[in-house]
């Protein structure tokens, strides 16, 4: 029976931080049809192949592929109008299977090309959805392991001005829950630095911003990233040792998609 415990315990604390984690993100510039191949061939080379990610935040993520499978469970916070919802998709065989958890929100039913999706290798404690925090924004969907929050966020093209309505809306809503560390992966449309000028100085001590040296789309421009941070007021934010690379040795094959995946990882 010890032996037993000490397994269980074991395998509870392999992820305890946001460091623990392996993470990305990536915009696949989805679109109906093609998007199914970008999720069996990319997407599934990224989260089983060579340095797979333990959670991938997904945006303009199209429709799933015909694999994944609905859980009946609800996940869906109560009072929240925001479809979203828990699939498993097996990337294995019936004989080896080789599962992850996709929690998808599909909130582009006429195009299905800007839907959000998170995929994860454990299964979520909590989903968390946070209503658009500006009349043309786009929901925030997060996951809860343990006190480890991780989001897909997509803010709006042609500036990303309501990326810092992003970042304020994820702070107010941890700000009685010190314990909550949090980190916001996504399309943020744009760069760190002006980003920051968007945040009160209050939050900016709050939050780390890791981003990779390279851009991390076609036009030049880094836009894709993740912000670290912890809503407590009272003391000091200590940020994760972690840092940004591109993914793209993760990909063998490479379709056709505007962004390069970034990696946020202990190096």
């Amino acid at each position: 029976m010890k032996k037993i415990l000490y397994l269980i315990l074991s395998a509870s604390l392999v992820f305890g931080a946001l460091e623990d984690y392996n993470v990305g993100t990536w915009n696949l510039q989805g679109s109906s049809a093609a998007t199914e191949s970008k999720w069996n061939i990319s997407v599934r080379q990224l989260i089983s192949g060579d340095n797979p990610l333990d959670i991938l935040a997904v945006q303009e993520a199209g429709i799933l592929p015909a694999t994944a499978t609905m859980t009946p469970r609800q996940v869906q916070p109560p009072g929240v109008g925001i479809p979203i919802h828990e699939y498993t998709w097996n990337l294995g065989s019936s004989a080896r299977p080789n599962s992850v958890f996709v929690y998808y929100s599909r909130v582009d039913v006429g195009a299905n090309r800007v839907n959000m999706a998170i995929v994860s290798r454990r299964q979520a404690d909590e989903v968390i959805v946070l209503p658009p925090p500006t009349v043309a924004s786009r929901p925030i969907i997060g996951i809860r392991i343990g006190n480890d929050v991780f989001f897909s966020i997509h803010a709006l093209a042609r500036g990303g001005n309501d990326a810092g309505a992003i970042v304020t809306a994820v702070d107010m809503h941890f700000r009685n829950m010190p314990n909550i560390n949090w980190m916001i992966m996504g399309d943020f449309n744009r760069n760190p630095g002006s980003l920051v000028t968007l945040l009160d100085s209050g939050l900016r001590s709050r939050i780390n911003i890791v981003a990779p040296q390279s851009f991390t789309q076609a036009s030049g421009n880094t836009i894709d990233y993740a912000i670290t941070g912890n809503s407590d007021t009272t003391r000091l934010y200590n940020p994760p040792a972690i840092l940004a690379v591109l993914a793209l040795a993760g990909l063998r094959t490479f379709l056709a998609s505007d962004h390069f995946p970034v990696n946020f990882r202990r190096f």
